[in-house]
């Protein structure tokens, strides 16, 4: 659980030291996976697309008992609240790594994943799940009869468009 700790807080701490939201949370990671994170993290489809149970566990773990990370109420702009989470202490230096990934990419990465809403983060994890771990040629469809109030024309040309940010073309 140590080295997952370890990426959880290298994860927020390239985010800026603050990750809005539990979808986003398991998006990020499990994109940052297919871009070679190697975090060995287990995920299956779930409701919002790709979910880990052992990254949940991986969270409330350096929470509750390694205190690395902190869960705290977040309200956003238009007054809804989400689960936040950030660093419980100060990181004096960055680390080299994240996983298998430079600190430097993954910044980059999660750049451009925090610039998004979470709903086109969950987009994107879905249409690369439907197509890479479903193997659905037709995802186009899928997602749509998945997810027929967030498929809009417009969220899904952005996830396609993040995905191609992140060299993971849809």
């Amino acid at each position: 659980m140590k080295d997952r700790t370890d990426l959880i807080t290298g994860v927020i701490q390239a985010a800026g030291g603050k990750v809005i939201g539990q979808i986003r949370m398991q998006k990020i990671f499990y994109l940052l996976e297919q871009l070679g994170l190697s975090a060995n993290i287990r995920y299956s489809y779930h409701h919002f697309g790709p979910y880990s149970e052992d990254l949940a566990r991986s969270i409330d773990y350096a929470e509750l008992i390694d205190s690395a990370v902190k869960e705290v109420p977040d309200r956003t702009i238009s007054g809804s609240t989400f689960i936040a989470y950030e660093l419980s202490k100060n990181l004096q230096e960055n680390p080299d790594k994240i996983g298998d990934l430079s600190f430097s990419d993954v910044k980059n990465f999660v750049k451009d994943m925090t610039a998004e809403t979470s709903i086109v983060i969950e987009l994107a994890a879905t249409i690369h799940w439907l197509k890479n771990k479903e193997k659905i040629d037709n995802w186009e469809q899928e997602l749509l009869r998945r997810k027929p109030s967030k498929a809009t024309p417009v969220f899904v040309e952005k996830a396609k468009t993040l995905l191609g940010k992140l060299n993971l073309a849809a």
